[in-house]
């Protein structure tokens, strides 16, 4: 038996996208018909503004909302707030059928207003962040700004409870559909990356440093304190920054591999050069070396690049010279257009993007723990390339002006976003930078809730591994 998908609605292109990431994702077998080529013999899966009376003995109608219609693609077509619930899932995009509960079941037939088609689009495409034009200082969308922000679902991914509310249905049925294991034998997996923003530790930024320490903080004790300790490290000629073999060995320990992202040139931050360079000898070695150990070597999008297809090309042209083709990319900053950024990557053959999270805030901004084909709203098609959403950074947990959380805090939260993974048997994406993973200084608390987190993997039947791993070992959605 199969199940068939039917439904009567001029948007073929974002349904059936849909639809079929949904399916794909639990992996059962479906087709796309129309509703005079539907045989008896099928679970039938409709979607539309009517439930259509047909011969199958199995049927979930899904009501359509007001998303794919009139309005679409205005700021009229934005969900209203506050949100129903189910279950105490959030109903994003409530359906128009005249039902006395959200979902309702007669027998074999189950008909819902719980619009989980709509609802997967709005997250997936990013349809809020195409309309609403609010950024913060640094041209980002916003957490704040986002329905899962002020909905209180940002830290789940709902796409994920939809596909399990539908597959709840399919399996009440008794029909013997089975799901795919995603992973093999394992339940979870986590893609561990690091951005390399500084390469090299100096004496000029630690100077700084000190005087953030003493003015900024009002903490001249520990200014005094982190001072000797620098200046311990510099007479004994040792970079704690330079631990890129540490974290190898590290990962390696418990059988994981990771993805390290360099700048390939570029502006760092407003007009400020890059702190290294890849053609710097001791730079490219050591990115021949972390390729050599069976760890990915990434392309870090400098401060401009999100919306320059230029200077992107350049310095993805500039790693290449070094590590070969670069595959995936994580752009500094978070900063990200959904309107130009995977253009640029489609146009430069970049295969995966791992940027789509919130500095501000853990969570799932595609509502999705999963890879996906993002969505192009102004092209009607998905993009030819995968995007695998960043979950949780360490700056976002540690730093003062995001959510300046302590250690055990920190590991909580952190904790929290592998368990949801888990129980989803989805991808967690982790950003550990390298600074954050020394112990000399003043980081061995964010080191510490780092190694807590892959022994959690290891511990917990899930695999750690590189981007460049997940897109050869990944199912294709």
């Amino acid at each position: 038996m199969k199940i068939i998908f039917t439904y009567v609605n001029k948007f073929t292109n974002p349904i059936e996208y849909t639809f079929s990431l949904i399916l794909s994702t639990l992996g059962i077998e479906y087709e796309i018909l129309n509703d005079n080529e539907i045989k008896a013999d099928a679970l039938i899966i409709s979607y539309g503004n009517e439930k259509p009376k047909l011969s199958s003995s199995y049927h979930i109608h899904i009501y359509q909302s007001k998303l794919f219609g009139d309005g679409y693609k205005t700021l009229s077509s934005m969900p209203k707030l506050p949100l129903k619930r189910y279950n105490d899932i959030p109903v994003i995009y409530e359906g128009n059928g005249n039902l006395r509960e959200l979902v309702v079941r007669n027998g074999n037939v189950v008909e819902t207003n719980i619009d989980i088609i709509a609802s997967s689009f709005f997250m997936l495409s990013r349809y809020e962040e195409y309309l609403i034009d609010e950024r913060d200082q640094y041209d980002r969308f916003p957490a704040s700004a986002s329905v899962a922000y002020k909905e209180g679902f940002l830290t789940r991914p709902i796409v994920n409870e939809y596909i399990e509310l539908l597959w709840e249905w399919i399996d009440s049925f008794n029909l013997g559909f089975k799901r795919k294991k995603l992973w093999g034998d394992k339940d979870f997996t986590a893609c561990l990356t690091h951005d390399i923003d500084i390469a090299k530790w100096n004496i000029y930024g630690e100077i700084r440093h000190w005087g953030g320490i003493a003015l900024k903080k009002r903490k001249p004790i520990s200014a005094i304190r982190r001072m000797k300790k620098a200046l311990g490290l510099m007479i004994n000629h040792i970079d704690p920054y330079w631990n890129f073999k540490e974290i190898i060995e590290l990962e390696k320990q418990y059988g994981f591999s990771s993805s390290f992202y360099f700048f390939g040139g570029g502006d760092l931050f407003w007009g400020i050069k890059a702190k290294y360079s890849v053609n710097d000898k001791k730079i490219a070695d050591l990115l021949r070396e972390i390729k050599d150990s069976g760890c990915e070597v990434g392309l870090h999008g400098s401060f401009e690049s999100y919306n320059n297809l230029e200077l992107l090309q350049s310095e993805k042209e500039n790693l290449e010279k070094i590590v070969g083709e670069v595959h995936s990319i994580r752009q500094h900053f978070l900063r990200f257009d959904v309107k130009k950024t995977f253009a640029i990557y489609e146009k430069l053959g970049i295969k995966c993007d791992v940027t789509l999270g919130y500095a501000q805030h853990e969570g799932f901004r595609a509502g999705i723990c999963l890879p996906y084909q993002p969505y192009s709203l102004d092209d009607d098609r998905p993009y030819n390339v995968m995007e695998i959403p960043l979950t949780v950074m360490d700056g976002t947990l540690f730093d003062s002006k995001y959510r300046n959380l302590n250690s055990e805090e920190s590991w909580q939260v952190l904790r929290s976003l592998l368990e949801v993974t888990k129980r989803f048997g989805g991808c967690i994406v982790i950003l550990w930078h390298n600074n954050y993973l020394e112990y000399l200084l003043d980081h061995k608390y964010s080191a510490d809730v780092y190694r807590q987190a892959l022994a959690w993997i290891a511990e917990n039947n899930g695999v750690g591994m590189s981007v460049k791993a997940m897109i050869s070992n990944t199912y294709l959605i």
